[in-house]
């Protein structure tokens, strides 16, 4: 009995090993749901290791002394703008993974297989190398500035009431929106509302990772351009002044914002898919 235990126990391990070394094992990050009550509610977190959080509900910053409200704001968005892109970064290394296999002629599981199709056709592009340009995420401090400018440091109504903090349009009637202000001589126009700031920050993501304008701009960031050469490349972003790359410089350099460029999301809260919750999922 005890050497057929032995047995099933090697045959188990070979196995396993051998499904480790054929599929992709997808990272797995604990977040913690907070809801919003009041500014109160927000943590405040350091420039290096974050602790992932997820925020629901909104708040009102208006009020709030202005030196008191950026703190707060870039607490309030960091935690989404990281996990996305540690998540970004997964999604990259996946398909690193499959390319690999492919290149050496060898067999996808049925998981990679799936997800492959699914990032395709989430990116819109049937080509490996044009994949990854566009999931490849830009610097942290990017997302911020560009945060800053669009939601007026939170301040904007729909940043309020509907967490686009991207001031992203919907040319859509399929899409969850809110009509603008009405500008007399200007057609109905409307921008993006999301069910929370996480879902913004991924949409944007997904927005400069496909959109044919930002093409450019992908290429600098794949190179490894830093956030104020690449506010250049950005265009006017929208409808605004030619003047959006300088005041995107100005906003990165007085408030320093390149300090959270090498933030990470601290260690403990980070996993792998075991085999076990894959099995669990087929």
């Amino acid at each position: 009995m005890i050497y057929i235990a032995l047995a099933v126990l090697v045959l188990y391990a070979v196995v396993k090993v051998k499904i480790y070394h054929t599929r992709y094992w997808p990272e797995i990050i604990r977040v913690t749901n907070i809801q919003l009550t009041a500014v109160d509610s927000i943590i405040y977190q350091s420039d290096s290791l974050l602790i992932p959080i997820n925020y629901k509900g909104s708040i009102d910053l208006r009020d709030v002394n202005p030196d008191k409200r950026k703190d707060l704001f870039i607490m309030h968005i960091l935690p989404a703008i990281v996990i996305t892109r540690e998540r970004l970064m997964d999604d990259l290394h996946h398909v690193d993974f499959i390319e690999d296999r492919i290149n050496q002629k060898k067999s996808l599981s049925r998981s990679d297989s799936l997800f492959l199709v699914s990032i395709k056709q989430r990116y819109e592009t049937d080509s490996l190398s044009e994949l990854k340009k566009r999931i490849y995420p830009h610097p942290v401090s990017l997302v911020l500035t560009q945060a800053i400018l669009e939601s007026g440091w939170g301040t904007s109504s729909i940043f309020r009431n509907g967490n686009n903090i991207f001031g992203i349009m919907s040319f859509s009637s399929d899409d969850p929106r809110s009509q603008m202000p009405f500008i007399e001589g200007d057609d109905d126009r409307y921008l993006r509302t999301y069910n929370s700031i996480a879902e913004s920050v991924d949409h944007y993501f997904l927005f400069i990772g496909t959109v044919s304008s930002y093409k450019k701009f992908r290429q600098k960031r794949w190179e490894g351009g830093a956030s104020t050469q690449l506010v250049r490349y950005l265009g006017r972003y929208h409808d605004h002044s030619e003047q959006y790359a300088e005041m995107a410089q100005s906003i990165i350099v007085s408030n320093n914002l390149e300090r959270y460029d090498n933030i990470s999301i601290n260690p403990k809260y980070i996993g792998t898919e075991t085999l076990e919750s894959f099995l669990m999922k087929y």
